[in-house]
């Protein structure tokens, strides 16, 4: 049987936050996101990324 693993860390975040956190733009995050290449859910108004998931990939495409 899998275990969740507990942890306080955050995962998701605004495309404001993440791109805070990562240096990337606003502008940037959001074509990604329309373009369906950044992992994340919607949230009311909100799309929410999921920054661990999304690093991930952007090391895999260099």
């Amino acid at each position: 049987m899998n275990e969740m693993k507990e942890s306080n860390e955050r995962i998701y975040y605004s495309i404001r936050e993440t791109a805070r956190l990562t240096g990337l733009s606003e502008y940037y995050l959001r074509q990604r996101v329309k373009r369906g290449e950044i992992p994340g859910i919607n949230s009311g108004v909100k799309f929410l990324i999921n920054v661990p998931a999304m690093l991930r990939g952007l090391e895999d495409e260099h």
